[in-house]
């Protein structure tokens, strides 16, 4: 258990010393909750940090249940065994695709100037290592449709890519374990029903706190 997002982000700093002021080493946070544990891990490591948006396909009648993600330029990641176990039709796939496409779009225009990824003044293609960062993970979703963007996006086959979260249910991190070259995470539970469980404070963060966090 975790007292809160900060906490969690200077434990897994901690496990993270040897990328201190690393080279061509990025921060890549999922907004929103992911943005706070990003900063405490970038401040420590004295890394830049950057966010990459990815929105989550929601189950039929099942908004926290992710069937899959959309990251941006309209990368795709569907589990399709889900689909098929909560009955998702083809239509419905494709207006959730379609309205999640439409938030990344406007979650970009509201980052721009603040992201440099975003803004274009930073590029991952000359990135040796990407940390990507997020509050906790349950079906894996929307970190392997990031990992399928940065792969796509990167084309290089050199880069490290490490996914570093404080919680991850076990059955994702068996899924995702082969997509990137190391995971640290701090707790990997066989049982898991939601990421807000395993801290004390789990409050919301708005589109304002990230924007001022990357100002900063």
């Amino acid at each position: 258990m975790f007292q809160n997002r900060e906490e969690a982000g200077l434990l897994i700093a901690n496990k993270l010393k040897e990328y201190r002021d690393k080279n061509k080493t990025v921060v890549l946070a999922i907004p929103r909750g992911g943005v706070i544990v990003g900063r405490q891990i970038a401040n420590e490591l004295r890394l830049p940090l950057d966010i990459i948006i990815v929105k989550k396909i929601s189950a039929p009648n099942n908004p926290e249940l992710a069937i899959g993600a959309i990251a941006p330029s309209n990368v795709k990641y569907i589990d399709w065994d889900l689909v098929l176990r909560v009955g998702a039709e083809q239509e419905y796939l494709d207006e959730e695709i379609k309205r999640k496409q439409k938030e990344i779009e406007e979650k970009e225009k509201k980052f721009l100037m603040r992201s440099n990824l975003l803004g274009g003044s930073t590029s991952l293609e000359d990135k040796k290592i990407i940390i990507l960062v997020d509050d906790g993970i349950a079906t894996g979703a929307t970190v392997l449709a990031a990992i399928k963007y940065i792969k796509q996006t990167t084309n290089n086959q050199k880069l490290i890519t490490i996914l570093a979260v404080p919680v991850i249910a076990e059955d994702a991190y068996n899924r995702i374990k082969s997509e990137v070259d190391r995971i640290i995470a701090l707790e990997v539970p066989e049982s898991f029903g939601a990421v807000g469980e395993f801290y004390e404070e789990f409050p919301q963060v708005s589109d304002e706190e990230v924007v001022s966090i990357l100002s900063s």
